[in-house]
């Protein structure tokens, strides 16, 4: 990975650790002051997102880390890492509102938080709805999984303040009806846990060497048909390594062609291949002969007719 990558991951995380900071000081301070046990604990919950900055900011600097000795395939794997790590911190927030919530079910508020409360707690929705929609964009711009995955965090922040908010409405609105503020927390709660369970699976499923990308296969087929130099391609195989993918398959050709030749269709092919999908980053090509004991896609029919016209 480039070094203009690395920048863009360290900014976006600076920014939001500083945004993280403010926003945790401003509603603590604001909860004390009003009595708000619920916007005193959602501040708590944004100095919980500086562990997820921290492990973005330390990781990115191993996974950015070009192959070594030590790792021939690159270090894409404390990526993923990563993404478990966030994913895991963002589930056990999401768990803890639920908890929060259900506990709570059946208790009146002791205290009453006025309009300065709803105000930290609507100033903390906008703030970090846009950090996640600016994330979001770094992060698609450098295709960075792990700067996705801090991108929802920052987006669950915002959500765990929207009960604060609820509640302050509600008291004024409906003060009998002291629930809403645990059945929208509890609705939170889902939210964050479907955006944990998205960043989970997909980064366990990595570390299980499962298939990059289920289209990808077709991919490579509809490149091979389009050159005429190209018999065939089969046993196509790929695995992620964070946010890059390994490819490696078999290329058939002309069994009459040299070396020197097969090799440059080979090369050419995997340029092509490097160009048009971003997330690959190295293809290995094992060339073999388009005859029938290697063909696979278009196999011989066994009858010598057959192998004469076809």
């Amino acid at each position: 990975m480039s070094e203009q990558p690395v920048k863009i991951i360290q900014k976006a995380t600076w920014v939001g650790s500083i945004a993280n900071v403010a926003l945790a000081i401003l509603k603590i301070t604001v909860g004390k002051i009003t009595g708000s046990q619920a916007l005193v604990a959602d501040g708590v919950h944004s100095f919980s997102d500086l562990v997820t900055d921290t492990a973005i900011l330390i990781g990115s600097r191993y996974w950015t880390a070009p192959a070594d000795k030590e790792h021939p395939y690159g270090h894409g794997r404390f990526e993923t890492l990563t993404n478990i790590f966030i994913g895991v911190i963002l589930a056990i927030v999401g768990l803890g509102i639920g908890w929060d919530s259900i506990s709570s079910i059946g208790h009146e508020p002791t205290t009453t938080p006025g309009m300065l409360a709803f105000g930290a707690a609507i100033a903390s929705i906008l703030v970090k709805e846009v950090l996640y929609r600016w994330t979001i964009i770094q992060a698609k711009k450098i295709n960075s999984r792990a700067l996705h995955a801090n991108a929802w965090h920052h987006r669950s922040d915002a959500l765990s303040s929207l009960p604060v908010a609820i509640a302050v409405i509600a008291n004024y609105v409906l003060p009998d009806l002291h629930y809403l503020d645990q059945v929208a927390a509890l609705l939170v709660t889902a939210m964050i846990l479907k955006a944990a369970f998205e960043i989970l699976w997909p980064a366990i499923w990595e570390l299980t060497e499962a298939e990059a990308d289920s289209e990808l296969e077709q991919k490579i087929q509809r490149y091979a048909a389009g050159d005429k130099d190209i018999g065939e391609v089969h046993a196509i195989r790929s695995r992620r390594t964070g946010s890059n993918i390994l490819l490696d398959f078999h290329l058939l050709v002309d069994p009459e062609m040299s070396v020197d030749n097969a090799h440059t269709i080979a090369e050419n092919f995997k340029s092509h291949i490097l160009k048009e999908i971003d997330e690959v980053v190295d293809v290995i090509i094992h060339i073999e002969p388009y005859n029938c004991a290697e063909r696979v896609n278009n196999p011989c029919c066994g009858d010598d007719k057959c192998k004469e016209t076809d």
